[in-house]
């Protein structure tokens, strides 16, 4: 892979389509997140914008060549999620180069994360009469019409919360881009990108975000609040996560306790959402109590 990467950096075109062409792929849009990362911190933000315009073009002219296609994604949609993702990627990538900070990258996608969320309530004030026929258009198109199990009402749940769970999707692909990309960019010294990600923390602002996206909610501006506190809730739980791995290092847990930690993703949507809950939690009491060594450098 390092090799790849090292080629990659060295050759604009192939780089450029190889961002295009693992958007397109399914699953595999970290990895051209990624790719600008790398190369915004390696070579700089002019050169990665360079990249982001040029592989928005790229997508938008095969976008509208097979616009008349049974299932082809819609035009804008396809534009605005590929906009979101490689400059939130090529924020992120600007960031480490110009201070070497995880942290501030981290806090700036959240901080992102929470301004999409805002603006699209502007401009989207009801999302619960605009989410749920999409949402339920989606289910009954992959052969779902109906779904046992659940609550009475919660697809308008859903729907209401629709802004912060597309915002918190793609904070949490940006934050795993930025990792991949500092661990594709040679330039970074051998272990210092699991040693910054260790060391993640999201500081105070945020937890004071948090606590007024918890009144809003409980206020009953639902879609505002719980789009707020899933974004925050994403980027917490990241820092959960690397305290659970700085942990496991201090106290040298066996080597299988990775696939015990992540044994619940592959367990469907409850028990994930239950780690990823737990997760968040345990970064929120890391900001507030220091569960790692304390740092000085985190506002």
């Amino acid at each position: 892979m390092s090799a790849v990467a090292r080629w990659l950096r060295g050759h604009r075109l192939p780089r450029i389509a190889t961002v295009v062409f693992m958007f397109l792929l399914p699953l595999t849009n970290v990895v051209s997140a990624a790719i600008v990362v790398m190369t915004a911190r390696a070579a700089g933000w002019r050169s990665a914008a360079i990249d982001v315009v040029a592989a928005l073009l790229i997508l938008g002219a095969l976008v509208v060549l097979t616009s008349g296609e049974s299932g082809a994604p819609s035009p804008g949609a396809t534009a605005l999620g590929a906009g979101a993702l490689w400059g939130g990627s090529l924020l992120g990538g600007a960031l480490l180069r110009r201070y070497g900070s995880v942290d501030l990258a981290v806090q700036s996608l959240v901080a992102g994360g929470l301004v999409g969320v805002i603006l699209a309530g502007l401009a989207i004030p009801d999302a619960r009469a605009y989410w749920q026929p999409v949402l339920q258009a989606l289910i009954q198109a992959a052969g779902l019409p109906q779904v046992d199990g659940l609550p009475p009402g919660w697809l308008a749940t859903v729907a209401a919360l629709m802004h912060g769970v597309i915002g918190a999707s793609l904070l949490s692909t940006l934050i795993l881009a930025l990792m991949l990309g500092l661990w594709l960019d040679r330039e970074t010294e051998a272990g210092d990108w699991r040693r910054k990600f260790l060391e993640l923390r999201l500081g105070r602002v945020l937890s004071l975000v948090a606590a007024l996206a918890v009144l809003l909610l409980a206020a009953g501006f639902v879609s505002l609040g719980g789009g707020l506190l899933l974004v925050l809730a994403t980027g917490f739980a990241a820092q959960g996560l690397a305290v659970v791995h700085w942990t496991a290092d201090a106290w040298r847990w066996p080597r299988i306790w990775p696939l015990v930690l992540y044994a619940p993703l592959l367990l469907g949507a409850p028990w994930a959402g239950l780690l990823l809950l737990g997760l968040a939690l345990a970064g929120i009491a890391d900001n507030g109590f220091a569960l790692r060594r304390r740092r000085s450098n985190v506002v």
